[in-house]
């Protein structure tokens, strides 16, 4: 059995970042740029920067879940938008809200009812993924204390948005290793008994003590043979 380590490391991983709770007042935050106009039922990066931008509003996206799917929440979320930008409620991203997203991120300004520091999902970075034969090590850091857990498959996710607001989106797929039940900002998950030479897809998930949710985009690591 072959047991050299293979180490491949995330330095900045995209985070799909739920924010369960709102409160009512602006604040400044940095936001990923949109590069594409959107439309019901894709799943994307796009998608996901554009939830994360519409959820630090709860009058504009009340539920304030982040899945990179775009469901009928997402749906709601964009015309409550359109509707306070004075643009047509088609409930897709088009050319004129593409503009619009865009201008007010690169103004640096939280939208309308933005969130608090309490309602702001952890980050997760530093993803590095140490391989052998049949099994795994995954570390991973959080910029504030975290419970965390690992899902993993040699198939692809399916991952559902939320259907109401304070509930999780459904990964459908997998199993989840959870890595510890005390929060820390450093976090490691061996995945045992897998299959050698074999690609897996995993998903991160870390919980703050507000019930704040983060998840990475699934991502892949090969066994070793």
């Amino acid at each position: 059995m072959n047991t050299n380590l293979k180490t491949i490391v995330t330095t900045s991983a995209l985070v799909l970042a739920i924010s369960l709770l709102s409160v009512g007042f602006s604040q400044a935050y940095n936001f990923n740029l949109l590069t594409a106009q959107l439309d019901y039922g894709q799943t994307s990066v796009n998608v996901t920067n554009l939830q994360t931008f519409l959820a630090s509003s709860p009058s504009i996206y009340p539920q304030g879940l982040v899945t990179g799917y775009f469901g009928p929440l997402t749906k709601s979320a964009v015309m409550n938008f359109q509707n306070a930008y004075g643009i047509s409620q088609v409930g897709r991203v088009g050319p004129q809200t593409l503009e619009k997203i865009n201008s007010l991120i690169m103004s640096g300004v939280a939208l309308t009812g933005g969130t608090t520091n309490s309602t702001i999902a952890p980050t997760i970075y530093s993803i590095s993924v140490g391989t052998y034969s049949t099994s795994a090590n995954v570390s991973w850091v959080t910029n504030e204390n975290t419970v965390a857990k690992v899902y993993y498959s040699p198939y692809q996710f399916q991952l559902a948005e939320a259907v109401n607001s304070n509930s999780k989106p459904t990964i459908i797929g997998g199993t989840a290793t959870t890595q510890t039940t005390s929060f820390q900002t450093s976090h490691y998950v061996t995945l045992q008994n897998l299959s050698p030479h074999t690609m897996y897809y995993y998903i991160i998930e870390a919980t703050d003590s507000n019930g704040n949710l983060s998840y990475t985009w699934p991502t892949t690591f090969t066994t070793n043979y």
